[in-house]
């Protein structure tokens, strides 16, 4: 787990260069009339499609649904872009929602299909029923590929748009690569403090809309990779229900703060409140800020903020888990649990 994490910002490169593939389908998407997208994952692969959506929602102006279930929604039609996430290609809840959509096409509805997958049953649907597919290289856990499905994902959806869109959101993974190689010692280190900071404690993660998946990453990676358990909540939500929690002392839990970007001034008036306010309550509270260099300044771009955040909250679930003595790649509870649903 520790070499998937670190290479991380070298799994930028090898996604981009498998999704040039891509490029081959983009009349076929543009002629398609797609009006909605649907991706269908779970677990290390469904939270490629939460980070796409937060990264590409301000430029496709398309609605994006996150499905984590057996079954699809009932508005699927001809005018959908299905996308299948399966790491391994075996995912059993992927593949029922995957089979129902081609379904749907036997019986005339033409959905636009597209799988994402290392190999396994997935594969062997996509090819058997001519599904437009691309794999991935197999080798690790879902949570340690998540790369290459969001490159591939992030590609895929910005030929919705045109030419200009993919080259610039390729343009942006390769800056939020170079940030991160050239960051890499010091978010390391950065995550040692924050790992001291949390101790024992229960995270509580907070951030705005834009970073969901990033609290949400940080969540799973600190479910699998630390064994802990760790709930997040968006702001301004929490501010209508959440904050009242907070009325008493506790000092069993550890609020961390994503700072990054949003597009709300009240926001950030919202989350330097609920800092100051849930700080009178707690032994501390964790703020990770996407800053230069020197460390004294924040990075304004969004998309770099994005991918260091990611990387940090990596970092802290291994660390953690090393500092505990618990293996990061044993997840023995959802692997009995997929031989008991056998």
């Amino acid at each position: 787990m520790r070499t998937l994490i670190k290479s991380f910002p070298e799994h930028i490169t090898d996604a981009l260069q498998i999704s040039k593939s891509l490029l081959e389908h983009e009349c076929d998407i543009l002629n398609h009339g797609i009006t909605n997208i649907v991706i269908s994952g779970q677990g290390g692969s469904a939270i490629g499609g939460v980070i796409v959506k937060d990264l590409i929602q301000n430029y496709l102006h398309l609605p994006i649904i996150i499905n984590k279930n057996y079954d699809i929604p009932s508005f699927i039609n001809k005018n959908t872009l299905f996308i299948a996430s399966s790491y391994s290609g075996n995912t059993e809840e992927t593949l029922e929602a995957l089979n129902k959509v081609i379904h749907l096409n036997e019986s005339g509805d033409n959905v636009m299909i597209f799988c994402i997958c290392s190999g396994g049953e997935m594969l062997e649907i996509s090819k058997k029923h001519k599904l437009k597919h691309i794999l991935i290289p197999k080798g690790g856990s879902p949570r340690g590929m998540l790369c290459y499905s969001v490159v591939q994902m992030l590609i895929l959806l910005s030929m919705l748009g045109d030419s200009e869109k993919t080259d610039f959101f390729i343009d942006k993974l390769k800056t939020a690569q170079s940030y991160l190689i050239n960051e890499q010692l010091r978010i390391e280190l950065k995550a040692e403090s924050c790992v001291k900071k949390i101790g024992n404690k229960m995270p509580f993660i907070y951030t705005f809309s834009e970073f969901e998946g990033v609290a949400l990453r940080f969540k799973q990676q600190l479910n699998e990779n630390s064994k802990r358990h760790a709930t997040y909540n968006l702001i301004p939500e929490m501010n209508h229900n959440e904050i009242v929690a907070w009325s008493h002392e506790n000092l069993c839990v550890a609020p961390v703060f994503i700072q990054g970007n949003t597009s709300f001034v009240a926001n950030e008036h919202r989350m330097r409140l609920n800092i100051k306010q849930i700080a009178k309550n707690v032994e501390n509270v964790i703020k990770l800020q996407c800053l230069d260099h020197a460390g004294e300044y924040s990075i304004k771009d969004g998309f770099i903020q994005y991918f260091y955040f990611i990387h940090l909250v990596d970092w802290i679930s291994l660390i953690m888990a090393e500092k505990q003595g618990v293996d990061p790649n044993n997840i023995d509870p959802i692997n009995d649990l997929k031989a008991a649903l056998k």
